[in-house]
């Protein structure tokens, strides 16, 4: 038997991610061997999650995966612990309780919830807000709930008493402001900016305040094994270099596991300090390349072989970060100039949401007519001079709901795509590399 659950929030906000990295490290600390997950896209928790378990954190999307894929990638990673980070409040995706959203994986996945409550302000108001979420969706097993952010030990027993008879207690957890994550444009510091004393910090609270005990009794279930699933090698001997430091570190281990599988050797580099590898083909993650630009613009020698090699035929291809990096400039400095055009960091948030496209020509990686879904989140504004190669349905784009730049075997967008709901496209990637 194994334990899992979702650890979800009523809102944005409610301290979700510090409580699952205390849970994951308290979990560790206790000598169980955690696995983390995340609902939804985002690549900042997953690398914080990553950091506390020693292990890679695994993205489950509803919206950007087809279901059996979330299913066969949950079962085929669980662990004797499995602790899935939910996204905004329970019920937010596509639609109330629709794709995308904590409340339709745990339904899918048939894992219990555990609700984190913001207790800051509330005192007898808690029942309520508790009753409504246990009672929205009868289908869902809440298993109990954590009060976070408690103010005094007698907040804590008028909290208990509003919530006695409604939904079990698994702890509460006092308000500690020196346990906030940094945070910056795009969300909280990923994890090779914080420094491990503050998981430690995360870890003791959960310890000391939460009945562990207790919650992997309630969240105790049998996970069914994984179908196995093979793929062709059908590219061995492909070489593809991908972009990985600071600057360009949005990646699902997934994207770069199914290149694996399909035969494909990885071979990381960084845009900032390397000199270019010898690959057959280049592929450029998101990340934060315009808090790097002047370094990136520095490594002069790295972008020009890199420019030469895509001039010369070589399939690349770039999401979101990478495609700022694409561009002629990025904030005035100078950069890969595959695409004739520059971009600026804004303050006000551009895009964030899924994105569901059709293809308008045969690009890298699909095939026109061809539609397919992913998402995207920038602070970013691009001005550009470019062929596109995507239509946006449901979503923003580069400009005018077009997305995906593209010229001859290079193709960059703002939209991130998930190989486990893309695998064709992955696979004709490597191909054209072939």
């Amino acid at each position: 038997m194994s334990s899992a659950f979702a650890v979800a929030g009523t809102h944005s906000g409610v301290g979700k991610t510090s409580v699952t990295l205390g849970l994951i490290s308290a979990f560790c600390r206790h000598g169980f061997d955690v696995q983390p997950f995340k609902v939804g896209p985002d690549f900042i928790d997953t690398s914080l999650h990553t950091l506390a378990a020693e292990k890679p954190s695994r993205n489950l999307d509803t919206f950007m995966m087809p279901e059996s894929a979330v299913v066969h990638s949950f079962r085929k990673n669980a662990s004797e612990v499995n602790i899935i980070e939910g996204v905004m409040g329970l019920f937010d995706g596509s639609s109330a309780g629709g794709p995308g959203s904590t409340s339709h994986l745990a339904k899918l996945l048939d894992i219990p919830v555990v609700l984190v409550v913001d207790a800051s302000k509330l005192a007898g108001s808690v029942a309520a807000l508790v009753h409504g979420y246990k009672t929205f969706d009868s289908s869902l097993n809440l298993a109990g709930v954590i009060l976070n952010r408690v103010g005094s030990a007698r907040h804590k027993e008028l909290l208990e008493e509003a919530l006695r008879g409604i939904t079990h207690i698994f702890g509460a957890i006092p308000r500690d402001e020196s346990m906030r994550i940094p945070e910056r444009h795009l969300g909280l510091y990923m994890s090779h900016e914080i420094d491990c004393t503050l998981l430690n910090g995360f870890s003791k609270l959960v310890e000391a305040n939460i009945d562990l005990d207790s919650l992997l009794e309630a969240t105790e279930l049998e996970i069914p094994d994984a179908e196995h699933k093979s793929r062709l090698r059908v590219v061995d001997g492909v070489k593809v270099g991908v972009a990985m430091d600071e600057a360009f570190c949005f990646y699902y281990p997934e994207n770069l596991e199914v290149l694996r599988a399909f035969g494909a050797e990885i071979v990381p580099f960084s845009p900032l300090r390397d000199s270019l590898p010898d690959a057959d083909a280049y592929y450029l993650g998101g990340g934060y390349p315009e808090l790097y630009s002047e370094q990136l613009a520095e490594n002069a020698s790295l972008r020009e072989a890199l420019a030469v090699t895509i001039q010369r035929g070589s399939p690349f291809y770039a999401e979101c970060g990478g495609l700022l990096y694409c561009l002629e400039q990025l904030e005035g400095r100078d950069m890969l100039g595959v695409f004739k055009g520059s971009a600026k960091l804004t303050k006000r948030l551009q895009a964030v949401g899924y994105v569901e496209a059709v293809s308008v020509r045969d690009c890298l990686l699909f095939r026109k007519g061809e539609r397919f879904r992913g998402h995207e989140f920038h602070y970013s504004a691009v001005s550009v001079k470019a062929e596109f190669a995507y239509e946006l349905l449901k979503g923003v784009g580069i400009a005018n709901k077009r997305d995906g730049l593209v010229r001859e075997k290079a193709l960059a967008s703002y939209t991130h795509l998930h190989a486990l709901g893309n695998e064709k496209a992955f696979l004709r990637f490597l191909e054209a590399a072939r």
